[in-house]
């Protein structure tokens, strides 16, 4: 802990973001410009012959985003334990908060809960399994009770964290790219059940077309993807969905770190 008020903990954030740099960096010499024929042994041996498939499932979700999140969770409740011992109640009732929010976002994305549940309502009520209004309509609800908890706490008690501004800072960081993230996945099951059409997936295929076909093996590359999955769907899923939670996890782990640090000095 004497270790982490010495060193910056923006360090997290940018390494966060130097991460996914190097990740693109990867996806562009193995995917697009087949880098030592690494591509062409991709598509001998995978059924999604992607790099970006794979590497966006592990390391980026698992573990490394759950990581992020359960640091971040046992930063704001150490702080909250150290908030009940000197009775501060508002600042206890922010952490605790946060806490729960982050809890449920960590257990969100490492057990697809949302997906269960849905299923199960769905069959029992409507007899639904897909994605048709029940199900969008219970995602909404789902997300939107997350949302609230996190969005309560950040207005509820803002005076917590107000003056401080790097703490400030990374919240809304957090906050905005994990807002992104959700919005973006959320869009293309709205507008499947409103218009007919997955916006989200038919961006995936146009950014694949359009970047990732470059030859014979990218073409080829692309045709067993597109038959052994929803390639268009999985890279917003995976690559774009997963960068935006990362680089939030990320952020909201330095909040936490920085709050933390910040409520320990106070009491010293």
């Amino acid at each position: 802990m004497h270790l982490m008020r010495k060193v910056k903990p923006d360090l997290i954030f940018y390494g966060v973001l130097i991460f996914i740099a190097l990740s693109f960096l990867l996806i562009y010499l193995i995917d697009i410009l087949n880098m030592f024929g690494i591509k062409a042994q991709m598509i001998q041996t995978l059924e999604v012959p992607y790099f970006w498939h794979h590497w966006f499932t592990t390391p980026v979700e698992i573990p490394l985003q759950w990581i992020l999140l359960a640091l971040t969770a046992l930063f704001f409740m150490l702080a909250a334990g150290m908030a009940y011992e000197r009775k501060d109640r508002q600042t206890f009732y922010f952490l605790i908060l946060l806490s729960a929010g982050l809890l449920l976002m960590l257990i969100e994305d490492a057990g697809d809960v949302r997906h269960a549940y849905r299923r199960a309502l769905g069959r029992i009520l409507v007899g639904e399994t897909g994605y048709g209004y029940f199900g969008t309509v219970f995602e909404l609800f789902y997300f939107g009770f997350i949302a609230a908890v996190m969005l309560y706490a950040l207005w509820r008690y803002r005076e917590v964290y107000w003056p401080h501004r790097d703490i400030k800072k990374y919240l809304f960081t957090g906050y905005i790219f994990y807002a992104a993230g959700v919005s973006a996945s959320f869009s293309g099951n709205v507008s499947r059940v409103l218009i007919g059409f997955n916006i989200y997936e038919a961006m995936g295929e146009y950014l694949l077309k359009t970047f990732f076909i470059r030859d014979e093996i990218t073409t080829r590359a692309y045709e067993i993807a597109s038959e052994n999955s929803r390639a268009g769907y999985n890279f917003m899923n995976y690559v774009v969905e997963e960068s935006l939670e990362l680089i939030g996890a990320g952020a909201l782990l330095v909040a936490g770190i920085y709050f933390f640090n910040t409520y320990k000095t106070k009491g010293t």
